[in-house]
C-alpha cells in the first residue's frame, strides 16, 4: 500500500493545478488524474477518492500537450510513478515480442511515410533515418549537404510522446531503415532525444510509459507493445544529441551506409485509423439554439455577435476583442448546441478578427458555405 499522506499531498497539488485554465483542459492533466484514479482504486481510501473525483469533474479535455514551460502535471505524475515503482512494470511476455509476418514486397511511394509530418523524403531504400530533434531548420541544411540519396527520411522530433510515435511507425513500416541518427538540440523539458535513447535501451512499461525517460509525458498511447519491440530490434540508434556538426553527421551517415546489414526480415501490419475526406453538408440542419450575425467594428476594435432565435427574435448580443472569448461565452450561455455550428462560429469570428487586423471587408458565410 502506498503512503496515504504523500498521496494526499499530491492531490493538493492537483487541486491547485485544476485552477489553471490551460491545465484543466489539457490531455496531460486528464491522463495524470486517471493515473491517480487507478492508484486510489487499489488504495481504497474513500476520502481521497472523493477529493480526486471533484477534480476529475472539472477536467474537460479540449487540447493536447501545448509544450508549456513548465508542465505542472508532469512532476506530480513522476512522483506518483516513483512511489508505485515496479508495480506498473510490463509483464506482457509474448505480447511484447515482434510479430513476424510476410516480407514487404515493395514500398508504394504514395503509402510511405505512413504518418503525417514535416519530413524530407530521400531514397526510401536507404538504411538511414535522421531526426534533428528540436533543431527545426537543420533538416534542410543536412539535406543540402548530403543530397537526398543518402537517407530515407529526415525531420524534427519535438515531443516524447506523439513525436516518438511517428518516428517509430514511419521506421517499422520501412524495413530498409536500419539506423536512426538523432542529432541537433534536444527539446527542453520534453527531452525527445533522451526519451528515444531510453526507449531503445529499456522499452516501455505496462502503462506504455518509456522506462527511464526524463520527458514530461513519455507515454506512447498510440503504439502497440509489439510495434515498440519491433522498432528496438530493427534499428540501431546513433547518438549525436546536441551536435550540429555537419561533417560529423556526414561521417556517421557514410559509416551507416557502409555497414548496412540489409533489409530487416520482418514487418508488422500497422493498424491505421480511418481517413475520411472532408465534404460539404448533404443537407442543412439548423441549430435548435438559434443563429448568429457577426459585426466587426474596427473603430472600436470589437466584434459584436448577435444571437437570434430560429423564428427571428433577437435574443442577446455578446461583444469583445478576443474571438476565442466571444465564442466560449456563447457556448457557456447555451447559444450553441451543435458541434458543426460551434466550428462555424469559431471560423467566422476568427475571420472577422482578421478583417479588422488586415483591413479587408468581412462577409459572413452561410452555415453551409
Amino acid at each position: 500500500m502506498y503512503e496515504i499522506k504523500k498521496i494526499s499531498e499530491l492531490i493538493n497539488e492537483l487541486e491547485k493545478i485544476s485552477g489553471i485554465e490551460n491545465c484543466v483542459t489539457c490531455q496531460c492533466f486528464y491522463e495524470v488524474l486517471h493515473e491517480f484514479k487507478e492508484i486510489l482504486r487499489r488504495q481504497k481510501d474513500a476520502k481521497t477518492e472523493e477529493r480526486l473525483a471533484k477534480i476529475i469533474v472539472k477536467a474537460e479535455v479540449s487540447h493536447g500537450c501545448l509544450g508549456c514551460e513548465p508542465c505542472y502535471p508532469a512532476p506530480v505524475s513522476n512522483v506518483l510513478l516513483e512511489m508505485v515503482g515496479d508495480s506498473f512494470t510490463c509483464s506482457c511476455e509474448s505480447v511484447c515480442k515482434p510479430v513476424e509476418v510476410s516480407l514487404l514486397r515493395g514500398l508504394q511511394e504514395s503509402s510511405w511515410p505512413v504518418e503525417q509530418g514535416e519530413y524530407i523524403i530521400g531514397d526510401q531504400t536507404s538504411p538511414v533515418a535522421i531526426s534533428t530533434l528540436g533543431s527545426d531548420s537543420f533538416p534542410k541544411i543536412i539535406a543540402d549537404k548530403l543530397g537526398k540519396g543518402k537517407f530515407a527520411i529526415m525531420g524534427k522530433t519535438h515531443t516524447e510522446n506523439i513525436g516518438i510515435e511517428k518516428v517509430v511507425r514511419n521506421t517499422i513500416s520501412n524495413p530498409h531503415i536500419r539506423f536512426l541518427i538523432i542529432c541537433g538540440k534536444d527539446t527542453k523539458s520534453h527531452m525527445a532525444g533522451q526519451s528515444l535513447l531510453a526507449l531503445i535501451s529499456k522499452g516501455i512499461n505496462q502503462e506504455k510509459r518509456i522506462i527511464g525517460s526524463k520527458g514530461q509525458r513519455p507515454v506512447l498511447k498510440n503504439l502497440e507493445f509489439s510495434e515498440v519491440e519491433h522498432f528496438r530490434s530493427q534499428v540501431e540508434l546513433i547518438d549525436l544529441i546536441g551536435s550540429e556538426d555537419i561533417t560529423r553527421i556526414e561521417e556517421e551517415v557514410h559509416t551507416c551506409l557502409k555497414n548496412n546489414p540489409g533489409k530487416f526480415d520482418r514487418i508488422l501490419e500497422i493498424k491505421r485509423v480511418p481517413q475520411i475526406e472532408a465534404r460539404s453538408h448533404v443537407r442543412l440542419v439548423l441549430d435548435p439554439s438559434g443563429f448568429f450575425i457577426i459585426y466587426p467594428k474596427k473603430n472600436e476594435g470589437r466584434i459584436y455577435l448577435e444571437h437570434y432565435k430560429n423564428d427571428g427574435p433577437l435574443n442577446e448580443i455578446i461583444y469583445g476583442e478576443d474571438p476565442v472569448l466571444i465564442a466560449s461565452t456563447a457556448i457557456e450561455r447555451g447559444l450553441v448546441s451543435r458541434l458543426d455550428h460551434a466550428a462555424y462560429l469559431g471560423r467566422e469570428l476568427e475571420k472577422a478578427f482578421l478583417s479588422m487586423a488586415y483591413e479587408f471587408q468581412y462577409i459572413q458565410e452561410s452555415v453551409t458555405g
